[in-house]
């Protein structure tokens, strides 16, 4: 009869403590604090950046900030992290890492966001949109890909797109 949600407390209780350990057991093995959460850096950092590298480009048009595939995200910092001459296994994981925080917006130690952001720096002043998209999200300013907010906000401009087609 009663003992039902005493069970499903215990086994809620169990879960959390077992994802606890894990956590504190891996932070260890990292050294990191597991619930230290990055900092924010500057709002307006990425924005500058791309109509700095715009302007000097002389373009005076702003990157478009859509959405991609969490693969794509995926991808493409595995390839910059690769170009700009980071370790082939360290790259994959901050390649990881960034799938993680844009798709359900995992949080990580600071270190790892900083050095990820570092990599996402000279592509976001080249102009990619999808480097500055990262930034966006790794900052907390944007919905995570996996959201309600950002599921609505694509549907929004889906309908926006299907009816400029249609005029």
């Amino acid at each position: 009869g009663g003992g039902g949600k005493s069970r499903q407390r215990t086994s809620a209780c169990m879960s959390r403590r077992c994802l606890l350990l894990l956590l504190s057991t891996t932070a260890a093995a990292l050294r990191v604090s597991p619930l230290h959460a990055p900092r924010p850096l500057s709002r307006s950092a990425p924005r500058i950046a791309a109509v700095a590298a715009a302007d000097a480009a002389g373009q005076k048009k702003r990157p478009s900030l859509r959405y991609i595939t969490e693969a794509e995200m995926e991808e493409r910092v595995l390839a910059a992290a690769i170009e700009q001459g980071v370790p082939a296994g360290e790259a994959q994981m901050y390649a990881s890492c960034s799938r993680n925080i844009y798709s359900i917006g995992c949080v990580y130690p600071t270190v790892t966001v900083e050095r990820l952001e570092q990599l996402l720096i000279g592509p976001a002043k080249a102009g990619e949109g999808w480097a500055l998209l990262m930034l966006q999200c790794s900052r907390g300013k944007l919905p995570r890909l996996r959201s309600e907010g950002t599921a609505l906000a694509r549907m929004k401009a889906a309908r926006a797109a299907a009816a400029r087609r249609s005029k």
